[in-house]
Order: C-alpha cells, then sequence, then structure tokens
C-alpha cells in the first residue's frame, strides 16, 4: 500500500501540474512569485509534495528576495510605523524612497529587483546619496531595466557616490531602454564621470521628454563633453530643461565650451531653459547674456503683451519691476522659496531685472515704477 506522500507524489504525476514540464512550471511560479507578498507562489509549491523538488530552488530564491525587500521596508517605513507592524507590501505604495550613507549599499540590488518586476509603481523620487558604491552599485540599481520600469519615478538622486564611466554607461543604457520614462529632475554630481559618462548619456538625455533639471556639478566634464550634450541639438532634444548645472572645480569649463551653449541657446535650442551654470569664472557671462536675451527677454515680452487690452496701450499702471520678477519667478515653475533651484533664480536678479527693463524701453512703457 502506498504512503501518503507517495500517493500526493503520484497525484502531481498524473494531475494537470503533472503534465508540465520543469520549465512551465518555472514560467508559472516566476508570474506569481512577488518578493513583496510571496504567499501564493508559496501556496502553489505547498499544493502537493510533488511540486516541491522542482520549485524548491526557485522557492530559496523567492525566500531571499522576501528577506533583503523586509530589510528595505524596516529601512524605508521605519518611524512612520512600529518596525513589527511594517509589512513589505506597503513598498508598493511608496512614493518616496530615500537612503544615504554606506549602508544605503546593501539596499541597492533590492531596489534594482523591484524596480525589474515593477514592484514599486507609485515610486515618485529616489535619493541614494553619500553611500559610495561606485560603478557597482550603479550595476546593482540599472542593469536590466527595461521599457516602462518606474514608471512614476519623476526625481532621481544618485550623487557623491564615486561612480565613474562606467556607472554613467550602466545609467545610461536603462535610460536609452526606455525605463524612468517620466524622468524630470536628475542630479548626479559629484561623481567622476568625466568626459567619457556624459557622452554616454548624452544620447538618452536629449531624448527625455520630461527633463527639466540636470545637476553635473563636479562630475569632472570639461568642453569635450559639453559638446557631447550641446553640439548640434534637434528641436526635440532637451525640449523641456529649464535648469542645467554643469561647473566644475577641476577640469573648468572654458571659453569654447561655454560658446557651445551660447550656439545651442541662440538656435532655439532647450526652449524652456532659464538657468545654465557652466563655469565659476567670467566665461559664464556669455551664458547668462544668452540666456537673458534668448530666453528671458521673449517671456517678458509675451507677459508684458498679455497683460494689455484689446490691443490698445498696456494697462501696465499696476505692475512694479518686483511684481513683474515674481510673476516670473511663478511662470517659470521654479520654487518661489528655498532649495538651490530658487536661490539660483534668485541670483540672476540682475540679470532677470535688466531683461525687464530691455522689453519696457522696447515697448515704450519706462514709466513703470521698480518697487
Amino acid at each position: 500500500m502506498a504512503s501518503s506522500s507517495q500517493a500526493a507524489e503520484e497525484a502531481v504525476a498524473t494531475g494537470p501540474l503533472g503534465a508540465l514540464s520543469h520549465d512551465e512550471l518555472g514560467v508559472i511560479f516566476d508570474g506569481l512569485a512577488d518578493p513583496l507578498q510571496p504567499v501564493v507562489a508559496v501556496a502553489l509549491s505547498s499544493t502537493c509534495l510533488g511540486l516541491r523538488t522542482p520549485l524548491g530552488l526557485a522557492l530559496q530564491v523567492l525566500k531571499e528576495q522576501h528577506e533583503s525587500a523586509t530589510a528595505l521596508c524596516h529601512k524605508v517605513i521605519w518611524g512612520r510605523v512600529r518596525w513589527h507592524k511594517a509589512r513589505c507590501s506597503q513598498l508598493r505604495d511608496e512614493g518616496v524612497i530615500s537612503l544615504s550613507g554606506p549602508e544605503a549599499t546593501e539596499h541597492l540590488g533590492t531596489l534594482g529587483m523591484l524596480l525589474r518586476g515593477h514592484r514599486l509603481p507609485k515610486l515618485a523620487k529616489l535619493n541614494v546619496s553619500y553611500a559610495g558604491f561606485g560603478d557597482a552599485g550603479v550595476r546593482a540599481l540599472c542593469e536590466g531595466l527595461g521599457p516602462g520600469t518606474a514608471p512614476s519615478l519623476r526625481h532621481l538622486t544618485l550623487g557623491v557616490n564615486e561612480f565613474g564611466p562606467a556607472g554613467a554607461e550602466t545609467l545610461a543604457a536603462a535610460l536609452g531602454r526606455g525605463a524612468m520614462p517620466k524622468l524630470a529632475f536628475l542630479d548626479i554630481e559629484c561623481n567622476p564621470i568625466g568626459n567619457q559618462g556624459v557622452a554616454a548619456l548624452a544620447a538618452p538625455l536629449r531624448k527625455m521628454p520630461a527633463l527639466k533639471h540636470l545637476n553635473l556639478i563636479d562630475c569632472e566634464i570639461g568642453d569635450e563633453g559639453v559638446a557631447s550634450l550641446f553640439a548640434n541639438l534637434g528641436k526635440d532634444d532637451f525640449k523641456a530643461l529649464q535648469q542645467l548645472y554643469i561647473d566644475d572645480d577641476i577640469t573648468d569649463i572654458t571659453e569654447k565650451g561655454c560658446a557651445t551653449i551660447v550656439t545651442a541657446i541662440e538656435s532655439g535650442a532647450m526652449p524652456e531653459l532659464l538657468i545654465a551654470d557652466a563655469t565659476n569664472d567670467g566665461s559664464q557671462q556669455v551664458v547668462d547674456d544668452a540666456v537673458q536675451r534668448f530666453r528671458f527677454e521673449p517671456r517678458v515680452e509675451a507677459m508684458l503683451r498679455a497683460d494689455s487690452s484689446d490691443g490698445e496701450e498696456p494697462y501696465l499702471h499696476h505692475l512694479t519691476i518686483k511684481s513683474i520678477f515674481e510673476k516670473l519667478e511663478r511662470a517659470s515653475g521654479l520654487p518661489a522659496n528655498g532649495g538651490m533651484p530658487a536661490n539660483s533664480f534668485r541670483r540672476r536678479g540682475p540679470m532677470i531685472r535688466s531683461a525687464i527693463e530691455n522689453m519696457l524701453r522696447k515697448l515704450n512703457l519706462l514709466t513703470i515704477p521698480h518697487g
């Protein structure tokens, strides 16, 4: 008489699941295997003893993935709920994940695994900074990310992590495959990617339709890297870019690099550009002049003409230079208070006021008070 275990194994061999190959069972298991909620896949393997052998290795992998996801969950959610009440499934609804310091490195592989599996559909902001994870960390996070992964991610910060050209190439490959399609803010400052790294990033960055903020400060980029980014731009390249930070204290961008940016601005490329920090020396002035002439002055003119009534003389007696400046600041979409973008906008006060005065002069409206 057969034992109960033998009977269970025979039931698999003669039942619907028994007709499937190990590869086919693996496909079904992979479809059910969710590191954030593994109960369904585990239940499948527990239906009968005959499934445990072919699925044993997959179960072990799922167990390890669930444990790493649990560790990440405790790290992310810690402080908001008691640790014993935190559940992995809560990560699925997280909009912001922020990690820093060397201990963040251990979670990069888990983040990459969850992103590849479309397990973080609501994640809008990811910040992993000051971790020093190098090229290997970028590979753990970005390798294998395909079209549509991280569908809600708009803000990615990977600053001060010691990755170089190879890390930049890994990130570029992920973006080029269509990952992070809504990315609007990219900050990879203080990573020595150099001209080689920025050359790899140039093609996918140019084509990102939502990219508004690009921070490449102190990434050891010179004139060659600037040319990779901005020479011969097409009409749809960087079409949403508002803020560019590319200045470097190690490999200063020279007049040649600044001229490349100016040529792009004058050609009509980067139509939304409002801030372009290229260098810390006098060469920056030509970039500021181009932004004033070709970006701010047309905006001010359009704003003033919009305040006209039925094509007659503009009724602008209620405006001041200050109110026009503040209106322009609000229209730019930059935050009104705090943070680098707002401070950078305010630092350009003289340039913006000059643009306002030039347009007032053009429209014969210099009677507007300066208060």
